[in-house]
């Protein structure tokens, strides 16, 4: 792992040609097992509450657009809408191949974190990394346009946080927990739908559990029904890993000053070379400068600095296991950077207008966890649903 950046394991192959349009194709519905070019929601098509897919980007793209002295940068997607206009995500406005590398640039002061851990135990006087940043994540939606986040917000609430509405549609409202009974009935057939099942219902005590142990004041702000609709939009949108200069985690601050130290060093280097090519009584302790970056990234590698975070406008692309995304934290521009590969790109042809979906990969999911927390499965397409008034019909995708 280079001391300079720290990347996600998804590996990104560009290839060398500068024409972007060699799509993967989203195929048509069917209930057969055809794993390799399908595209499903991870964000989830639009509540059926909410009217405006789009509900909420203004705000967004506003917000971002603001915030581009901090080092925020969009270049070649944008949002759109897809299958019929019943899934939003990110569209790929170029061609060419050069422009797939850093489409996005998420500087850190717009990411929300919470320090992660492996162990399933509880942290922080009794709370787990998803309270913690659920509950961050609420306190700033609930502020409207006074918060740093609003921009964010405004694209998770589809807009409602900025109207001060005191409910929010769905970050997923195909998830196993929006089921009807009738609905869930269809799964009580098989023992793989009793275990699922089950593990929905085990889900939701926890919840309900995180939710008795917070204190007072963030209770008397949030019922649990705002509270588990905190923890959907985390557990349907987080992503988690070791993201080095990031403040959460022993081995964070290290990295930070390794991160500093590293153009510092190379500066003194130049410097130096340029008034004393020979270099000779510098030569020792600018080595020991040069290597004190790849030394503190050591001992903070051994310490440790997992966080989860919430990477506006990169959760906004749709999930495909087989994309070849990247994303990875550069302490350079202390911020998250997305960069894509041929399989990120997925075509979609509507009234005869062909553009290129952006997917990322979210990493091996099982089919268990994609119901329970994103609402859909490999294999399954919206392709064809859709009601006479444009809305999404939620009962036929999930008899799916």
């Amino acid at each position: 792992m280079a001391y300079s950046k720290v990347a996600w394991s998804l590996i990104i192959l560009l290839g060398s040609s500068d024409d972007a349009s060699g799509f993967t194709t989203c195929r048509s519905a069917s209930l057969t097992k055809q794993h390799d070019t399908r595209l499903h929601s991870t964000t989830a098509p639009d509540d059926v509450s909410t009217k405006n897919p789009l509900g909420g980007v203004d705000s967004f793209e506003e917000w971002f657009a603001a915030n581009s002295s901090s080092g925020a940068q969009v270049n070649s997607i944008k949002h759109a809408l897809f299958s019929s206009n019943s899934l939003r995500g990110l569209e790929f406005t170029s061609t060419k191949s050069s422009d797939l590398s850093k489409v996005a640039v998420v500087p850190r002061k717009l990411v929300l974190s919470a320090p992660f851990s492996d162990d399933e135990v509880e942290q922080e006087g009794g709370r787990s990394w998803d309270t913690n940043l659920s509950v961050k994540l609420w306190q700033e939606c609930t502020k409207g346009k006074n918060s740093a986040y609003y921009g964010y917000c405004a694209l998770l609430t589809r807009g409602a946080n900025m109207e001060q509405k005191q409910t929010y549609p769905s970050t997923a409202p195909d998830a196993l927990r929006h089921w009807t009974s009738t609905q869930k009935a269809l799964l009580e057939t098989t023992e793989n739908g009793k275990k699922l099942l089950n593990v929905e219902q085990k889900q939701q005590e926890e919840w309900k559990q995180k939710y008795a142990n917070l204190n007072a004041s963030e209770k008397a702000n949030m019922s649990f029904e705002d509270f588990q609709w905190a923890m959907e939009a985390v557990h349907s949108r987080a992503f988690r890993g070791d993201f080095g200069a990031l403040d959460g985690g022993e081995g964070g601050p290290l990295r930070k000053i390794a991160s500093l130290l590293l153009p510092l060093s190379a500066l003194a280097f130049g410097i130096i070379y340029a008034s004393d090519p020979s270099m000779n009584k510098f030569y020792i302790p600018l080595s020991i400068v040069a290597a004190a970056p790849v030394a503190l990234t050591i001992i903070a590698d051994s310490k440790g600095s997992k966080e989860a975070v919430m990477l506006p406008l990169i959760d906004s692309a749709n999930h495909l296991q087989e994309a070849d995304s990247v994303i990875e934290f550069d302490p350079s521009v202390d911020g998250f950077v997305l960069s894509l590969g041929r399989k990120c790109l997925v075509k979609d042809v509507d009234d005869g207008r062909e553009r290129a979906q952006v997917c990322i990969s979210y990493g091996v999911r099982k089919d268990s966890e994609l119901l329970l927390n994103y609402g859909f499965l490999r294999g399954v397409t919206m392709d064809g649903i859709k009601s006479d008034d444009g809305d999404v019909d939620r009962s036929l995708i999930r008899q799916r």
